[in-house]
């Protein structure tokens, strides 16, 4: 078994390539055997009907002698063994066909953008497949539980689609399956394990399992106990496990103590959820433990509670030999001093814990690891640093980063400058290695192997993109990126080092590494033969290659040459051959065509890592070049006009300043909304394509999604996922079918609160929102709030300056910060001002202004006059349902965001704190009535025990005070209000 499990390409050895490959390398001297299998050839016959078999190249013979494209038969030629068929542009979808390869070992359709539609069941037929990659398609729909056939499966990916629903049980049945890569999709409910169902099967069964990657969807619910200790007690069967990616879901609860048990764990990524409690003394021990694998520790962006752990080595341990990487930023920890524990962790690159309460004194001891490349301790309550070794000694290659600590005052004359400014993770520290003397300069599509010194021949590359999930590294550098070509050109059996050279790299807006790179012919100056790119291709997609530092790593995208010369006397069949010899009429078309495909080749990859830089200013459909980024796609005219039922009045739900707004059906099945702009409303080409580029990587639970965009025959749609349950003003006006109780209002309020926060602190660029309103505040259908209406012109700017200036209005009257109207400037703290009177709103579900009252001045006024009972003729009469004390918290919140001066009031950050832990002070207040009666609301709002029977706030009052205390209102405001104007 374990020759399954460590994989590794041509020529390295392994069972796993010794099963897949004998028969694929026997088929290149083996020319004479039987026709092939007629149940096989049928099959095939029906995917190229599917798929056009002129773009397949699929035209001439039979298929295993004359070596049709990505097809590899056994050394008799009669059964198809791998279907390799990534990056061929394949349109349509799966045909059941599909499942009529009887012997098919592996299966490749990775990298095919129009690829959609459903995965067949019929896939489940396949019972001698090793390998399933369907990576980076378009596909919709549940993951079938067919799949739970498929009991010699080792390598399961379907990342980076369209899925939805549930992860289906059955998948725990796949007892050899060493890979499971689902990251990137919309699936939902809970995480499946054996407890479960009937049969006792489930994630935590997978005994062979070593990726578990199901980060970037929709789970709910808490992290099964049974993935560390199954429910009998024994000790947990997933001995095998590395990386357990659970980020960015909407995962509730507490950490398991059984996790402490996965022994072999190097990644624990549970970042970006909802978890909550304290951090369990178990995983503490887990990392200092003597045989710890753990290398990467992700508890940012959720809302635990009490200490950051303690990590120092167990009695005994010298130092953390193995952590590279520790994050806790962005939780709701107890104001506490900066942990000593950081100096025993040797081989740390990455230490980030910004935006939590530290504070007190920050120690630099002078035993530093040498590896350490960022400090990301800003927006904490540090007020002094005393360190051994200077910031300009050995720290002088650290970005350190202290920024919003009360340290680095201005003010303050020994304020530490190097400290103090804005830092970036992403830095760039390395140098493109030597380039053609002269000033010659190729033709579009090639490019000069920088590997060659002083070498000026133009060449056409294979290109291959790679992203790096979740890299140990925080800088690109001279060492790091020959430490990837030397493990390249290892692993992949290369004859020189020539062949493979990083062209770029860069990091992404949520710290992903994005590493383009060219490989070449033996010589390095041509481009490699055929066997060679699908050797590359097949080991990247299937992570057969090791790579070490830059695991888990996706293959994102690959271009090939548009001339493979060097192999074609290997690679071209007797029967292309004859075919060539036919007719020159034919040889000439296929020219022609050829010509017009590898253009578009071109085009394509310059798509992939430069999306817009073809995009047209046309009316025609011709002149657009649709980008294919994550989470959004491009839709023709002619299928939005379709889903909308010809932008019909009855699919017409809206209508704003930037145009109407239709709900229509997509052929999916999946029910969006379109916005089509107005002809006076349009943008130029430039502002529309950055705006979608910018929409389609901001990514949050309480955002609304981008879903798609149409640039087609004139016209300018925006295509987002549907919300059933309309706005929060019409629910506040009194249109829907029921009031919003106190625990309704205050789950909008944390829902909106988060998505703004995201847009603030964690959008790159940050985006100022400028018009934050009850009616750009969403509902789904399980009424969870989604922020609208956010897009490129409210981008914040680069550098120092964080406002936005402009030169008209672009709020709402009523809702727009007062000192707008003196400084013309708007930024996050006018997002925040906006937020706040939301917030009155829902107290007293008025409009903001009405009858030339303001409903800031009418509150503050009456309050100061007469306290709580000044407001009581304003106030909704379902908020008294709320204690007198959290009523008085959430109306201090709400002033204090309503300030005159943008410096007085919080952070949307700080906002979501006191939000939270005002319904961590209500959930032990919440009636067992509330729950009978949409328990769905609590739950987005106390976590997943709402529903349950306990009681006890495990809030820390100290935490929770202290986030709650800056917020008390004075009442020391001025009574002289900004009228709108």
């Amino acid at each position: 078994m374990e020759g399954v499990v460590e994989r590794r390409p041509f020529g390295r050895g392994g069972g796993y390539r010794w099963t897949l490959f004998i028969f694929s390398l026997s088929t290149l001297s083996c020319f004479v055997g039987a026709a092939v299998n007629p149940t096989d050839l049928n099959a095939l016959k029906a995917l190229s009907s599917a798929w056009d078999a002129n773009k397949l190249r699929w035209t001439t013979g039979d298929p295993c002698l004359n070596k049709w494209r990505g097809v590899i038969c056994d050394d008799t030629n009669t059964r198809v063994l791998n279907l390799t068929l990534s990056s061929f542009g394949i349109d349509g979808t799966i045909p059941a066909a599909i499942g009529s390869f009887s012997g098919l070992l592996s299966l490749d359709l990775s990298f095919n953008p129009s690829l959609r539609g459903v995965i067949p069941p019929e896939i489940g037929r396949l019972t001698s497949l090793l390998e399933l990659s369907i990576q980076e398609c378009a596909l919709t729909g549940p993951i079938p539980p067919e799949l739970g056939n498929l009991t010699n499966l080792i390598f399961l990916a379907l990342n980076n689609n369209k899925l939805t629903g549930e992860i289906p049980y059955f998948i725990g049945g796949l007892q050899k399956l060493y890979w499971f890569d689902v990251a990137s999709n919309y699936l939902t409910g809970r995480l499946p394990v054996s407890s479960m169902n009937a049969e006792g099967i489930g994630l935590d069964t997978m005994i062979a399992c070593g990726h578990f990657h199901l980060n970037n969807n929709s789970f709910t619910g808490g992290i099964p106990s049974e993935l560390g200790a199954p429910p009998n007690g024994n000790s947990t069967k997933l001995t095998k496990l590395k990386h357990l990616l659970l980020e960015s879901n909407q995962l509730t609860g507490t950490i398991p103590d059984s996790l402490a048990n996965l022994k072999a764990l190097e990644i624990l990524s549970l970042s970006n959820n909802q978890l909550s409690g304290t951090i369990p003394a178990s995983l503490t021990l887990l990392v200092t433990a003597s045989n710890s694998s753990l290398q990467q520790l992700l508890l940012g962006h959720n809302q635990f509670i009490g200490t950051i752990p303690d990590l120092t080595p167990a009695p005994g341990i010298a130092a953390l030999g193995q952590l590279l990487v520790v994050d806790f930023s962005y939780n709701s920890f107890d104001p506490q001093p900066f942990p000593a524990w950081p100096q025993y962790a040797s081989n740390i690159t990455t230490l980030r814990a910004r935006n939590n309460s530290l504070n007190g004194t920050l120690f630099i001891p002078a035993s530093i690891g040498p590896n350490l490349k960022v400090v990301s301790l800003q927006s904490n309550q540090f007020d002094n640093i005393v360190r051994r070794t200077p910031l300009s000694g050995s720290l002088s290659n650290v970005d350190f980063q202290l920024f919003g600590n009360p340290i680095c005052d201005p003010n303050d004359p020994l304020r530490p400058q190097i400290a103090c400014t804005s830092g970036s993770d992403s830095l760039q520290n390395w140098t493109i290695p030597g380039t053609c003397s002269t000033n010659k300069t190729c033709s579009a599509g090639l490019t000069f192997n920088t590997g060659l010194m002083d070498s000026c021949n133009c060449v056409d590359p294979f290109q291959v993109l790679l992203q790096c999930r979740r890299p140990t590294f925080s800088r690109f550098t001279n060492e790091l990126m020959e430490n990837l070509r030397s493990s390249l050109w290892r692993e992949l059996n290369l004859t020189s080092m020539q062949q493979v050279m990083v062209e770029k790299a860069n990091f992404t807006f949520d710290g992903r590494a994005l590493i383009s790179i060219n490989f070449f012919s033996s010589s390095g100056l041509m481009s490699p033969d055929e066997v060679t790119i699908s050797n590359i291709t097949h080991s990247l997609s299937t992570q057969l290659l090791k790579l070490p530092g830059f695991k888990p790593y996706i293959l994102v995208a690959v271009e090939p040459p548009k001339d493979v010369s060097s192999g074609a006397k290997n690679w071209l069949g007797a029967g292309v051959i004859a075919g060539i010899v036919l007719g020159f009429v034919a040889f000439v078309s296929a020219a022609v065509i050829y010509a017009i495909l590898q253009k578009r080749r071109a085009q394509r990859m310059k798509h992939i890592t430069q999306p817009f830089a073809n995009w047209g200013v046309g009316d025609g459909e011709k002149d657009v070049a649709a980008p294919q980024m994550h989470g959004a796609r491009w839709f023709s005219f002619t299928e939005i006009r379709k889903s909308t039922n010809q932008f019909s009045v009855e699919n017409e739900i809206g209508e704003g300043g930037y145009g109407k707004v239709y709900t229509g059906v997509l052929a999916s099945g999946e029910r969006v909304a379109v916005k089509r702009a107005a002809k006076d409303s349009m943008q130029g080409a430039e502002e529309f394509k950055n705006e979608i580029e910018l929409l389609s990587r901001v990514h949050h639970k309480n955002l609304v999604s981008l879903v798609g965009f149409c640039y087609d025959k004139g016209e300018q749609m925006l295509v987002y996922e549907f919300m059933a349950n309309g706005t929060m003003r019409e629910w506040l006006s009194g249109k829907k079918s029921y009031p919003l109780d106190w625990s309704k209002r205050l789950s909008i309020a944390i829902g909106s609160a988060r998505g703004l926060a995201y847009l603030h602190e964690m959008a790159n660029p940050p985006i100022v929102h400028r018009d934050v309103k009850s009616c750009n505040i969403l509902l789904d259908d399980k009424h969870i709030a989604k922020v609208a209406d956010f897009g490129l012109s409210k981008l914040a700017p680069d550098g120092e300056d964080t406002h936005m200036q402009t030169t008209e209005v672009k709020g709402t009257m009523g809702y727009l910060d007062p000192e707008y109207f003196r400084t013309r400037k708007l930024s996050e703290k006018s997002d925040v001002y906006s937020f706040g009177v939301v917030l009155l709103e829902l107290l007293t579900s008025k409009v903001p202004i009405s009858q030339g009252r303001y409903i800031v001045r009418e509150m503050k006024m009456a309050y100061a006059e007469e306290g709580m009972e000044g407001l009581d003729p304003i106030l909704d009469p379902s908020v008294h349902e709320a204690s007198p004390q959290d009523l008085q918290r959430f109306l201090d919140l709400a002033f204090v965001c309503t300030e005159d001066r943008g410096d007085d009031r919080p952070t949307m950050n700080e906002v979501v704190k006191a939000l939270e832990a005002l319904a961590q002070h209500n959930k032990a207040k919440a009636k067992v009535s509330a729950l009978a009666t949409d328990e769905t609301w609590l739950e987005d709002v106390y976590g997943d025990d709402a529903a349950g029977t306990h009681s006890q706030d495990h809030s820390t009052p100290s935490a929770r005070g202290n986030s709650r205390s800056s917020f008390q209102y004075s009442g020391a405001f001025s009574t002289q209000f900004p009228e709108p104007k």
